[in-house]
């Protein structure tokens, strides 16, 4: 008789709770002609000592989130032709014999959705964005356009997001214009490509965009936004989701992000993240194992890592906390700092990232900065003490001036751009820890106040360097989703609300000139009925104005500030000015430059505050509550 020990059943039995005997292969399995497949033996759990319940115990047993535990039960199995990562005792068992009916992975660039288009099929497709597939076959613009396209998005889009392999894609563009029988994955990421070029056009290029593409610029936005949402439908996104409909999804939404409302674009990331969490991009593990090239891992760290900042910029928009701030919950490298040159599908060793500026330096830097925000603002945060902030900004701040910055060649747009970045990006950090002491009841000295206006002046004039730089204004599209309000709002309410013993650090006419140019650049701050922190800072603004310039008949009144006028049913219009001349303070006219180098926003970060890093670090979700309180003060809601 054959003695049955715990845990050593097979898959089969143990799914139906039926007894195993314990033989390879079972007879259970023999009478159902059912492959045995044996269950993974799981280690024996090691005893824990018992502690007393103390304070100080329970402190110690705390996992510590720099170090992420790596799961023993990870694999990428392969089901139907796609990858797929899995943590799950039965999907880690059977991984292997699905692989092996299933086949070897196809390439990345040529894997395609299941031709299945029934209406059941893309039922989940259909909550989103629509419920039939449609043929695009004849929707694709002619081969002019398509190489003009193209040219557009390396000029505009390519430095700044860096998730195609430029090499491989271009071949995929030029032979798909002329090929009837594309796969569906493929013509989503082309459709992608269209809608992320048409959308980085800057204003002073609609006339000539609109010249190619035989329509406004705003209808060739809206009809290819229509065009990429169908194609992600029909190549099945949700239900395959691969490594290209994935490119797809992400080139869509950053394209997207400053037009889609804050709620849709959250939950969109969160499609996207999940559909990487599922193809294994998050874990370390899965992109070495030996079924992913070095190539394809490659690919999948950029792509993952541009999912995750457009992830949490899209949670910090509603106000909730990101999933990606949980660090202990992704262990993923970030990508290397090289060209395209240095890697192609053959790859078999490891490139090595160099110093000095690549095409991938631009996207070098905004990861880096992410992953400090991650460690000082995540709920398993690495950096709990405020000095311990202060090091760590002023090694990214060395590390990279080290590492990129002093290579930057003024002359090349894209340098200038990744300076005013850099610089930029260490600012607003400090924003984000000194702006939680901003409100506290205690409230801040008039030193901290100037110097932390001084901060937000600089972080508003920022974007706007790009309307006096013919040569930065193919970025502006970019700039545009990153405007930092939190710091205009700050300029706005010290304008409002400072007493005349509390002059401003700064001539009011010059800050004055930064907030219209930041009007001019943002329409949505003028026009976005929908955000109550947009509604908060056109009544703050006209407050500020009215209280500052409003009873000086001789003060050149800003176009934004007639519009707010002509909008409010409580002001008296009557006394308007009828022109927008720049306006003129006591110091003389604000100054226009036509070139922006970069060194504009080369301020001296440790002048702001030499108190700053003693300030505590609340969560984030304290600030935006704090917001959400004076949005509706301001709004009256």
């Amino acid at each position: 008789k054959t003695t049955i020990t715990r845990g050593h059943s097979c898959v089969a039995c143990a799914n139906r709770k039926v007894r195993c005997d314990g033989q390879r292969p079972c007879s259970t399995c023999r009478r159902s002609a059912t492959q045995c497949l044996s269950k993974p033996v799981q280690p024996a759990r090691a005893k824990r000592t018992r502690r007393a319940r103390q304070p100080s115990t329970i402190r110690s047993t705390t996992p510590d989130s720099s170090k992420v535990v790596e799961s023993s039960l990870c694999e990428l199995v392969n089901e139907r032709g796609h990858s797929r990562y899995v943590e799950n005792v039965m999907w880690v068992g059977v991984g292997k014999e699905l692989s092996a009916f299933s086949g070897q992975d196809e390439p990345d660039l040529d894997i395609d959705s299941p031709s299945d288009t029934s209406p059941a099929s893309i039922l989940g497709e259909g909550l989103i964005f629509g419920q039939s597939v449609v043929n695009l076959s004849d929707k694709h613009p002619d081969p002019s356009r398509i190489i003009w396209l193209w040219s557009t998005y390396l000029e505009n889009v390519n430095i700044l997001v860096r998730i195609l392999h430029i090499p491989t894609v271009q071949p995929l563009i030029l032979n798909m214009a002329s090929d009837p029988t594309r796969p569906k994955t493929k013509e989503a990421l082309l459709f992608s490509i269209y809608l992320a070029a048409i959308c980085s056009v800057p204003q002073c290029d609609y006339a000539e965009a609109e010249r190619i593409m035989g329509q406004p610029i705003g209808e060739s936005i809206q009809l290819y936004t229509g065009l990429a949402q169908q194609a992600l439908i029909n190549a099945r996104f949700l239900q395959t989701p691969n490594f290209l409909t994935l490119q797809a999804l992400a080139l869509f939404l950053v394209a997207q992000r400053a037009r889609l409302d804050p709620q849709t674009m959250w939950q969109l990331t969160g499609v996207a993240i999940r559909s990487a969490q599922q193809l294994g991009f998050h874990r370390e593990k899965a992109l070495t194992s030996p079924s992913v090239s070095v190539f394809q891992a490659e690919l999948r760290r950029r792509l993952w890592w541009e999912l995750t900042l457009l992830e949490s910029f899209a949670a910090k928009q509603c106000g909730v906390m990101s999933i990606i701030s949980f660090r202990s919950l992704w262990d993923t490298n970030r990508p290397l700092n090289i060209n395209d040159s240095a890697l192609h599908p053959e790859t078999q060793d490891v490139p090595h990232g160099v110093p000095g500026i690549t095409e991938t330096s631009f996207c070098s830097a905004r990861f880096e900065v992410g992953e400090l925000t991650i460690r000082y603002t995540s709920p398993d945060r690495t950096l709990q003490d405020p000095r311990d902030v202060d090091v760590a900004i002023e090694e990214l701040q060395q590390r990279l001036e080290n590492r990129l910055l002093k290579h930057c060649d003024p002359s090349i747009p894209w340098h200038k751009l990744l300076r005013l970045f850099c610089r930029g990006a260490l600012a607003r950090i400090k924003l984000t820890v000194q702006r939680h002491q901003m409100f506290a009841s205690s409230g801040l000295s008039l030193d901290q106040r100037d110097s932390t206006f001084l901060l937000c002046l600089h972080l508003v004039e920022a974007p706007n360097s790009f309307t006096r730089d013919k040569a930065l204004q193919k970025y502006l599209w970019q700039a545009n989703a990153f405007f930092a309000i939190d710091a205009f709002m700050f300029l706005l309410g010290e304008i409002a609300y400072r007493t005349i013993e509390q002059p401003l650090p700064v001539p009011l006419g010059t800050v004055w000139a930064e907030i219209e140019k930041a009007f001019d650049s943002q329409p949505r701050l003028l026009y976005d009925e929908s955000n109550a922190i947009y509604s908060a800072v056109r009544n703050l603004s006209l407050k500020a104005w009215e209280k500052t310039c409003g009873q000086n008949a001789e003060q050149a009144v800003p176009q934004f500030i007639r519009i707010l006028r002509s909008r409010s049913a409580t002001t008296n219009t009557s006394g308007e000015v009828t022109h927008t001349a720049a306006l003129n303070t006591s110091t003389g006219d604000v100054a226009e430059t036509n070139t922006f180098d970069g060194n504009e926003f080369n301020f001296d970060l440790d002048s702001l505050d030499p108190n700053w890093s003693k300030i505590a670090i609340p969560d984030d979700q304290e600030f935006w509550e704090y917001w959400q309180q004076f949005a509706a003060d301001e709004t009256g809601l």
